[in-house]
């Protein structure tokens, strides 16, 4: 009887495991989620660019000095529409020598108050008072500033309640309560105990020789409130 041969065992190859891909549904989820991402940031930084902006506007078009502290920074041109524009006087004004207030009587009748351009060419910075329904009174001040533009604004340093101030030769403005200095550019402060406190500018325009303000900004003026730190 034939032996029977013995078959030899053949192995099986071993096939290796699929990739497995990604599902077209996982990768359209990915990208909707990169795009949300991506349109959160641009809508982000966007905003950061108009406050920016809106910030340069309402100082007159000219941006915030730098350095100026955001708790200050957000009070700065805070009574100016967006898009106010400050009057341009012919022949800007060098300040050698410090010049001290002229007091001056505005005219006012129902809605406006005005004082004569003239004068403040003339006596470079000046004081005078507008006079609410109620009997009170705003103490305001007007000055041609370095670069020629007008600024029209309250005279008063919230924390040390001062409102006479002086122009310095080193193109600051000075309360003469505390000493506290102001750029006369745009109002920030840089130096003293009341620096966080900016000057308020008030929307003015110049018609026939006079600057001309609107008694509606300065009826709903009230003092910046004393939330920023004081100290030399």
């Amino acid at each position: 009887m034939a032996k029977k041969k013995n078959k030899k065992s053949v192995p099986q190859k071993v096939q290796p495991p699929k990739k497995k891909g990604v599902s077209t549904t996982t990768w359209i989820a990915g990208a909707v989620a990169l795009v949300a991402v991506v349109a959160v940031f641009a809508l982000a930084n966007s905003g950061k660019g108009a406050a920016a902006s809106a910030a340069g506007t309402a100082t007159g078009g000219t941006s915030t000095a730098a350095g100026v502290p955001a708790d200050e920074a957000k009070y700065l041109g805070r009574l100016l529409s967006v898009g106010f524009t400050e009057s341009s006087v012919a022949g800007a004004s060098q300040y050698s020598a410090p010049v001290e207030m002229t007091d001056v009587t505005a005219a006012q009748d129902a809605k406006q108050i005005s004082v004569s351009l003239a004068d403040v060419v003339k006596d470079k910075i000046v004081y005078f008072e507008y006079k609410k329904a109620d009997g009170s009174t705003i103490p305001m001040l007007a000055y041609v500033k370095p670069s020629g533009k007008l600024f029209v604004g309250v005279s008063f340093c919230p924390p040390c309640q001062g409102n006479r101030q002086s122009i310095q030769p080193d193109g600051t403005l000075r309360c003469s309560s505390c000493g506290t200095k102001r750029d006369l550019e745009t109002g920030a402060g840089i130096s003293g105990a009341c620096r966080l406190y900016p000057t308020d500018e008030v929307p003015a325009k110049v018609v026939g020789g006079k600057i001309v303000i609107d008694s509606s900004a300065l009826d709903s003026w009230t003092a910046q409130p004393l939330d920023r730190p004081t100290g030399a």
